[in-house]
């Protein structure tokens, strides 16, 4: 099975994608993916300095398109700007919650994103444990990359 190649146009957070800035989701960039592939799903989680990891992203039965566009707004099912169906963070929230590191302190996110021949069949406000359960049997393709965040 081929790896997608997942690219985010920055290896720093720029602020716009923090909650010190917009806390809007990042544009993500896939490639390779094989024929199949019906859709996307994206999970990204932090990895803070101190302490265990958190969710901080959950979506799927997004189009399977070369660029994932920035800007989902915090809703369970969103139209704009693609349609999607976004799940239940570990922050307590629906949607994209970006880094917010302490001062003096760095965040990790690494966001995976699966190719899957399907859409899921997912209630909107899912776990992140949900949408793993879901793909069972589907994943044909996965890939990753880690962006950095300072405080």
């Amino acid at each position: 099975m081929a790896n997608l190649t997942i690219e985010l146009d920055f290896d720093e957070f720029p602020e716009v994608y923090t909650c010190k800035g917009a806390n809007r989701s990042p544009p993500i960039r896939v490639e390779g993916a094989l024929p199949n592939i019906k859709s996307f799903a994206v999970l990204a989680t932090t990895s803070p300095e101190e302490g265990p990891s958190r969710v901080a992203w959950v979506i799927w039965n997004l189009p399977a398109v070369p660029l994932i566009p920035e800007g989902f707004p915090p809703e369970g099912e969103v139209e704009s700007p693609l349609h999607a169906l976004q799940g239940m963070n570990d922050f307590g929230t629906i949607g994209y919650r970006g880094p917010c590191p302490s001062a003096g302190k760095a965040e990790a996110y690494l966001f995976r994103v699966y190719a899957l021949d399907l859409d899921l069949a997912l209630e909107p406000g899912a776990t992140w444990e949900d949408l793993v359960r879901a793909m069972e049997g589907s994943m044909n393709q996965t890939g990753e990359v880690v962006v950095f965040a300072t405080g």
